[in-house]
Parts: C-alpha cells; sequence; structure tokens
C-alpha cells in the first residue's frame, strides 16, 4: 500500500456514515477538518442526532459573540423531530441566547437536560428560565445550574422526572414544595448551594425518591424527612437541626457538618445519629467524633448508640488535632458496631513536631480502650506517615480486630518518593517482608522522621506482637490503588465529588 493513499476516505458515504454514527459527537464533528471529502460528512448524522452536548468544545478559541453564532448555527442544521439528551454545560452569553437553546430543546420533547448559565459576559443577572419550561411534559431528568428558578411560582411539575439537579439555584420554600408535590415519579433529589431555601421539608410518603443530597444551602435553618422509600442521604455543610421520620428504607448515610461550629451542648448530634443507627453504609467527619466524646463526658445517658447493621464505616479527619486519636477511640466506646466489616480512615496533614519522635515501647505503654472487633476484615488508612498517633491506631485495631484480613496503609498524594521494592527488602529480613501481602512495599511519606527501614520492622514488630494473621500492604498515594474501595469514594480528596 502507497503511503499517499488514503483508504478509509476512499470508502462511499453509507459506510463512513456508519463508522461515524458510532462516535461521540464531538469527534465526528472534528472529522470535518480531516480534509475536503470529510468537511460535511458529520452533517446527515447531526441533524438527526438524538443527543446533542454543546460542551466547551464549542467555545475552545472563540469570542462570545462566536460562540452564540457557532451554537445557533449547528441547532439550525439539526433537522430531527425528537432529541433525547441535550447538555449545555458552557454558556458564554447573553441570557436570552440561553434562554432560546432551551426553548429549542424543549420543542423537540427532551427528555434529559442539563443547563449550567455560567455568568454572562455583559449581564450580572442569574439567566431566567423559559416559561416553556412550565409545560415540558417529557423530561425525565434535569440538571439547573446558575439560573433564577423562583419566578416560577405555577410551576405544574413534570409527571416523568425521575432525577432533579439544583445548583446554584434561587429556589423558594414554595417553590420547592410544589416541585415535590407535582413530580411523582422523582427518584433523585440534589440540593447544592441553593439560594432562598430556608425550610428543606421533603414531605414525600408516596415518592419513590431514592436518593436525597443536600450541600451548603446557606439559607437553609432545618431539615425534615419524611421519605420511607430513601435510600441514600448526604449532607455537607453548616449544622442544621435534622428532623427524620419513617426512613426504614435508608442505608447509605454521609453527614459533614455536625458541630462544625461551636454549638450549646445539647442533643442535636445524638438526635441526629440515633436516626441512623439501622443504616449499613456511613461517612463521618471530625466534628460528629468530637461531639460523640463530648455527649460522653456532659450527658453520658444520651449514650449508647447501637449500629446493629453497620457494615461499612468512614472516618474523615478534616483537621489535625492531638485530640483525635482519643476521639476515636470514643466513638467505638459509645456506638457499637457489631457487624462492622470495612472501616476506611482519612488522616489530615500533621504538622506536629512531636508526633515523628516516637518509639515502639512508647506505642506499648499507652492505654488503650478494650474494645473487640468480632467481624472486621479490612482497614484501609489514607495519608499514612506512620507518625505517633497513626501507629498507635494501628497497634489498637491490629489487638482487637480479631479477624482483621487487610490492612491497607497509603501514603499521602504529594509523599511519593523513589524506594523501591528492591531497596526496601534489603532493609528488613526476609521473614518480615514476607509478612507483607504479595512481598509488595511501595512508596511511603517523604515527610515521614522514621526512615523507611525501621517504620517496617516497627510494623513487623506490630503485627507480631499482636498476633494478628493480618496481610499489611504499604501503598503511595493513587486513587486507584486497586486495594478496598469505599461506597463514599474520593470525597476525602475532592470534597463535592461525592455529591453528583
Amino acid at each position: 500500500m502507497e503511503k499517499s493513499n488514503d483508504r478509509i476516505s476512499e470508502l462511499p458515504d453509507d459506510m463512513l456514515h456508519s463508522i461515524l454514527f458510532k462516535m461521540p459527537m464531538k469527534f465526528i464533528i472534528r472529522t470535518s477538518i480531516l480534509s475536503r471529502r470529510w468537511r460535511n460528512l458529520w452533517k446527515p448524522i447531526w441533524a438527526y442526532a438524538t443527543a446533542l452536548d454543546l460542551g466547551a468544545e464549542f467555545a475552545t478559541g472563540q469570542t462570545p459573540e462566536e460562540f452564540v453564532a457557532t451554537v445557533n448555527r449547528y441547532l439550525q442544521l439539526h433537522k430531527g423531530k425528537e432529541i433525547q439528551i441535550f447538555r449545555l454545560p458552557y454558556i458564554p452569553c447573553n441570557p436570552s441566547d440561553a434562554e432560546k437553546w432551551v426553548e429549542f430543546a424543549i420543542a423537540k420533547g427532551v427528555k434529559e437536560l442539563h443547563i449550567d448559565f455560567c455568568k454572562p459576559f455583559k449581564e450580572s443577572k442569574l439567566c431566567k428560565l423559559p416559561n416553556s419550561l412550565l409545560s415540558c411534559d417529557f423530561l425525565t431528568e434535569l440538571k439547573l445550574s446558575r439560573c433564577d428558578f423562583s419566578p416560577l411560582l405555577d410551576f405544574k411539575g413534570c409527571p416523568y422526572l425521575k432525577t432533579l439537579h439544583l445548583s446554584h439555584v434561587t429556589v423558594t420554600d414554595a417553590l420547592f414544595e410544589r416541585m415535590l408535590s407535582n413530580c411523582p415519579l422523582l427518584e433523585q433529589l440534589s440540593l447544592r448551594f441553593c439560594l432562598e431555601l430556608t425550610h428543606i421539608k421533603v414531605s414525600a410518603p408516596d415518592l419513590p425518591l431514592k436518593t436525597l443530597i443536600v450541600v451548603e444551602c446557606l439559607d437553609a435553618v432545618e431539615i425534615e424527612i419524611f421519605a420511607p422509600n430513601l435510600q441514600s442521604f448526604r449532607f455537607y455543610g453548616d449544622f442544621i437541626p435534622m428532623y427524620f421520620e419513617n426512613i426504614s428504607s435508608l442505608v447509605d448515610v454521609l453527614i459533614d457538618g455536625i458541630c462544625r461550629e461551636d454549638h450549646d451542648l445539647g442533643k442535636d448530634c445524638i438526635g441526629v445519629l440515633h436516626h441512623l443507627e439501622h443504616v449499613k453504609t456511613m461517612t463521618l467527619f471530625s466534628g460528629s467524633l468530637e461531639y460523640v466524646g463530648l455527649v460522653e463526658e456532659y450527658t453520658p445517658e444520651d449514650l449508647p448508640l447501637a449500629f446493629h447493621n453497620l457494615q461499612e464505616l468512614q472516618l474523615l479527619m478534616e483537621w489535625y488535632d492531638r485530640s483525635y486519636l482519643p476521639c476515636v477511640y470514643s466513638f467505638f466506646e459509645n456506638c457499637l458496631c457489631p457487624c462492622l466489616m470495612m472501616l476506611f480512615i482519612y488522616f489530615p496533614a500533621n504538622d506536629d513536631p512531636s508526633q515523628s519522635d516516637y518509639q515502639f515501647e512508647e506505642l506499648i505503654a499507652e492505654d488503650t480502650p478494650d474494645i473487640v472487633f468480632d467481624n472486621l476484615k479490612a482497614i484501609k488508612m489514607n495519608g499514612f506517615t506512620g507518625l505517633k498517633d497513626e501507629m498507635q491506631l494501628v497497634k489498637f485495631f491490629l489487638e482487637n480486630a480479631i479477624g482483621l484480613e487487610y490492612l491497607v496503609l497509603v501514603a499521602p498524594e504529594k509523599a511519593a518518593s523513589d524506594v523501591k521494592k528492591d531497596s526496601v527488602s534489603e532493609c528488613i529480613s526476609d521473614h518480615a517482608y514476607s509478612c507483607f501481602l504479595n512481598k509488595h512495599i511501595l512508596i511511603l511519606s517523604e515527610s515521614a522522621d522514621a526512615p523507611m527501614e525501621l517504620l517496617c520492622e516497627q510494623l513487623f514488630i506490630l503485627v507480631k506482637a499482636s498476633s494478628s494473621d493480618a496481610q499489611v500492604l504499604i501503598c503511595e498515594y493513587s486513587d486507584y490503588n486497586g486495594v478496598l474501595f469505599p461506597t463514599h469514594r474520593g470525597v476525602a480528596l475532592y470534597p463535592y465529588s461525592i455529591f453528583y
């Protein structure tokens, strides 16, 4: 075959259309720059496409005016009568242009509408949604960001809507209540940075609502949830009173915000946790652990809590404080978790110089609570640098988790070094090295003052002293290190990613 021959371009149009049809639309359009032969091949496919994704690629290298002209030109080329998906996540234009594009999608019976009204260049007001949204009976999924939703007081609802995500949206209490009552098939509801929403009242005994997410709704003063079909609840923000009724189906909970600020000692935190005693998966942040310790000291009659169904627990330490280790102990002393199988702990950055000067004998001498974890099989500690408090926790779990099978210690993200497996194996005995999972020790933190060989020896002593059969893996930071993933994955690294 001669190098100058372009055999693909020689194929007939029907065959090339068949190839292009299997590609994402943004790549189909890019083929127009390949040659004169490809310049218009994409147009028939676009003309009847049912998924229109006008992402940031359309705006690259263009002024706002050019971007508007580009989108208008592409929409004029569309000849199909129906659209399944319409995404417009990037709008550097005037609100009137964006509203016109939304009306275009609604007129074509769009089922999944994703709109992010980014701040326009020439106007500072939030975009208002077109009135045609009131009569959109086809929507099954609606994602709106940075728009004014409150004027739509006559919102009649979407009879087939299953997913509703509102982000940076102005929505009043009255409208929110009307939305819930007029979307009878709603299954997923996400509220992120919503304004003017003061009382988040989810009274949905007849709704098939399965997922509720609330993130930093700064005007909210309380949350009421009456949803017997709710399975997952995630909250992130300053603490506000929460009231639960009939949430027997709830199995998955993430809560940040309990006692994030100073509050009078009361039963707010414990009251919330009492309602969650039946869940199977739970993620808590530092404030929750601290508050359990305070209740233990001031109102011990409110304890213990009994999480009899809890199988997976994730504890996220948002900041380092010398009290966080006692808080972990206090939590397990006052929160019974007899069925706990997997535990994930994220350590904060630690700049305390006293933590780096440790000896194994000091760890042995320190008192720890007598707690037995009968069913705990796997523990993963992220941000592990081998400092004193962290080693103390390792010792605690090795001694008390009688059936522990895996202990995974992951170094911080910025702690990579050039230590290799072979050089590490020279630092410790073959017997010690063989006790680690797959004989595989990778990279530890450069910030840890203890040298690699000392840390490995200390961990081996801890394993041997505890008579534990657990396999221990020490590895470098990686989002995909391949070992043990929590249900609420990534929340410690990218706090808001968990809410999507």
